[in-house]
């Protein structure tokens, strides 16, 4: 039952204010309460791009919440056109949606007996910090998977950031509720390195040398350098993303015209 929401919008965007106004009357009207802090709620609603969903997923603080994604931005991959929002607003808020529960990355940072942790749910990037090509060694608990990669960075992502920067760097489309992690290098100097894609029980350590900074869904940074002990692992946390269909490739099509 949803009762308590929390709206996050994107205030560069032109008119948001307007149309945020007239979500937070519609939600009254419905009985809900609009929260000012995302804390303890059950439904985040964004109001922007994609980018404006990852703030809300990054927001949500407990496993019973859902996050439900209104376009104003320009891509909006996982976010849902504006038109027919109030109806299609009354049909969450009665309980009548369906919902995506997504694998979240977990990752850990070791450096000088401090441990660092956050998540993501579209992916990490691990990249090099100035013009300087960094080394990158991937393993996990049996074997290298890349070793002493030269390249610009690396992409750890999900099924579902496999439309996000993955898809920038050639790596495989991969259909949202797969269970399984990509490893996709970014501008390997080699011609013997190519995309893979992993289980999502694997657990991977990275090593970086000299030094590279870690972009976390595209909100936040870590700069790591050599030494450090980097882990990525799938979280034992989902996200409940509200959806309007299950049409993935139609998605793709309309979004980057699959298959044109």
């Amino acid at each position: 039952m949803i009762k308590k929401v929390f709206i996050l919008h994107n205030p560069r965007i032109r008119g948001i204010e307007e149309e945020r106004t007239k979500i937070e009357e519609l939600l009254k009207s419905c009985g809900k309460i609009v929260e000012n802090s995302p804390e303890d709620v059950d439904l985040v609603i964004t109001m922007g791009g994609d980018g404006t969903f990852l703030k809300g997923v990054h927001l949500v603080n407990h496993s019973k919440a859902f996050v439900y994604g209104v376009k104003y931005g320009k891509v909006g991959f996982l976010t849902h056109s504006g038109q027919d929002i109030e109806k299609k607003l009354k049909k969450v808020l009665s309980g009548r949606f369906k919902t995506s529960k997504r694998i979240l990355l977990e990752i850990t940072v070791k450096r000088n007996g401090k441990t660092m942790k956050d998540f993501c749910l579209n992916e990490i990037v691990v990249f090099r910090k100035g013009i300087r090509i960094i080394e990158v060694s991937v393993l996990n608990k049996k074997e290298k998977i890349f070793s002493r990669l030269r390249c610009d960075g690396l992409i750890l992502s999900t099924p579902t950031g496999s439309t996000a920067h993955s898809l920038s760097a050639s790596g495989p489309v991969v259909s949202p509720d797969t269970e399984c992690l990509l490893v996709v290098p970014v501008a390997p100097h080699s011609l013997c390195w190519r995309p893979v894609v992993i289980p999502s029980k694997e657990e991977i350590s990275i090593e970086v040398s000299p030094e590279a900074t870690i972009a976390i869904d595209g909100q936040r940074e870590i700069d790591v350098g050599q030494g450090d002990k980097i882990v990525v692992k799938k979280s034992t946390k989902r996200v409940n993303i509200i959806i309007d269909d299950d049409a993935f490739f139609s998605k793709l099509q309309s979004k980057f015209h699959w298959g044109s």
